[in-house]
């Protein structure tokens, strides 16, 4: 099996979007690492549409379905913060909450 490749899909002075393609790149995971202090409700709505109209078009222009994320399964927050951006979680696994939406 290949290693992961991670790619920076987005970056501004508050979030930066890299994905991983992961199991012989047939799949990818997502993740969402917002600097301190850069979460409110305008911005939300901002980067939701940076997600429906950049990285999913680009994910589906790679001929990706799905997508996916593994927040820690302590982590609440992170994984009511994925479940905004339309993941749902299918399984849970060594600590992890998986979830995933189609592309």
């Amino acid at each position: 099996m290949m290693p992961p490749v991670r790619e920076k899909l987005y970056e501004d002075a508050d979030i930066a979007v890299l994905c991983d393609y992961i199991i012989n790149q047939t799949k990818v995971t997502l993740h969402l690492n917002f600097n301190n202090g850069a979460w409110s409700p305008s911005k939300f709505k901002r980067y939701k549409g940076i997600f429906a109209k950049q990285i999913l078009p680009f994910l589906r222009d790679k001929s990706y379905k799905e997508v996916y994320a593994t927040p820690f399964e302590n982590d609440i927050k992170a994984q009511k913060l994925i479940a905004m951006f339309g993941f749902k979680e299918f399984a849970r696994n060594g600590g992890f909450v998986l979830m995933k939406r189609g592309v």
